[in-house]
């Protein structure tokens, strides 16, 4: 995705479209419909990833625009990816769906885009994916399994 359309993407404000986010069982995955603050026909979707097929602990955010596809993919588990020079990163790390960043093939740190310190595995991840994809969660309810 052209660079232009992926920031402009990203800087929308974002709403939960239900007020409730429930984390799916190990081994399965669960999806949340999101729209835009100012625009009700700009639909995203959340997808929260626990199908680990060698990793009990499998777990992935992913951030879609139904119309544009991927935005941003996070990995807290799995194996390493390739950053931009070659050199593996570890988890997590985030994979970024613009020209920049070769369409997602190179990882990024998660410490690279972000220093919370996340404490809660599942709940801690979550909330800063969404914040960086600009979702608000004021008056989210997130159930933990």
């Amino acid at each position: 995705m052209e660079n232009e359309k992926f920031n402009e993407l990203l800087l929308i404000v974002k709403y939960l479209q239900k007020n409730k986010i429930d984390f799916p069982d190990y081994g399965t995955q669960n999806t949340h419909a999101i729209i835009a603050e100012n625009d009700f026909n700009n639909k995203f979707q959340l997808i929260i990833n626990r199908k680990g097929h060698l990793r009990r602990d499998n777990l992935t955010y992913q951030m879609m625009s139904k119309r544009f596809g991927i935005l941003v993919r996070l990995d807290m588990s799995g194996s390493p990816h390739d950053d931009r020079f070659g050199n593996p990163v570890d988890t997590p790390h985030v994979h970024i769906f613009d020209e920049e960043h070769n369409n997602g093939r190179w990882a990024i740190p998660l410490s690279d885009l972000s220093d919370s310190e996340i404490v809660f595995e599942l709940y801690d991840s979550l909330v800063l994916f969404l914040k960086y994809n600009n979702v608000k969660i004021d008056n989210v309810k997130i159930s933990m399994i």
